[in-house]
Formats: C-alpha cells, structure tokens, sequence
C-alpha cells in the first residue's frame, strides 16, 4: 500500500520544512503540498485511492487563505475516501479557543509552529512517526 501525506500549508518555508523532514524520516512515503484552501478543496474533491494508496496523514494550517481550515476539516470528514485520515493541525496560534475549535472540528492534533529551531524538527519527525507507523487507522 503506497502511503501518502498531504500538507496544506500557505507559507511556502513551513511547507518546505515539513516536506524535508518526510523526505529525510519517511521516503516511501508520498507528499502532496498544496498552499491555500481552494487548492486543498479541489484536491479532496479529486482524490481517489489508486493501487492501494492511502493517505495517512493530513497536516494542515488553519489560517490559509481562500477558506478556513475548520471548514476545510468537514470537507475531509464528509470524504469517503479521506473521513478515516488523521488531520494534525500545524498552526502559529496557541489561542486556547483556536485549539478547541480545532478538535470539535475533527483535528486529532494540533502541533504550535516553532520555525525553525531543533526542537520543530523533533517535533514533526514524532508526530510523523507515530501517525505513519505507530498508530493504527480504522479499515475504511
């Protein structure tokens, strides 16, 4: 089964960041980056598991731009192909507000952007480790 990411993120150095550390931490792993909500919008609406692919893993900004990330987080949910796909939020804000929001919406984490300090590297290669291989998805 060919695993695949997708991350949803309008700031291109955070996106490059994440992307380097599945390239580096997980190559067998796809990526799919897409920078606004628009874009993420029409990707859901598109995507269809081809030979056993899935996607395991959606790592998502909440303030982009062209639609909010909580709306954007009902979109998945109402996917068939993608309601199973963890969402991680990867956000600047630690409004306590923004992060309930964030798991009543359907998130099942929620990491604070740190730029790029060591501690951010660790951070995403944890979170990616056990969303690729230690937790266990629901058959769809």
């Amino acid at each position: 089964m060919r695993k695949k990411v997708l991350v949803v993120e309008d700031e291109k150095i955070d996106a490059v960041r994440v992307a380097k550390v599945i390239r580096e931490e997980f190559p067998d792993v796809g990526i799919e980056v897409v920078t606004n909500g628009e874009q993420a919008l029409d990707w859901v609406h598109r995507f269809r598991p081809l030979g056993g692919e899935s996607v395991v893993l959606v790592l998502m900004d909440l303030t982009i731009p062209r639609m909010s990330g909580l709306d954007l987080i009902s979109e998945f949910k109402a996917n068939p192909f993608l309601k199973a796909a963890p969402i991680v939020i990867l956000s600047g804000s630690d409004n306590p507000e923004a992060i309930k929001s964030a798991y009543a919406s359907g998130a099942c984490g929620y990491l604070i952007k740190q730029g790029a300090t060591p501690d951010m590297q660790v951070l995403l290669k944890r979170t990616f480790d056990y969303w690729l291989h230690a937790n266990l998805l629901p058959a769809s």
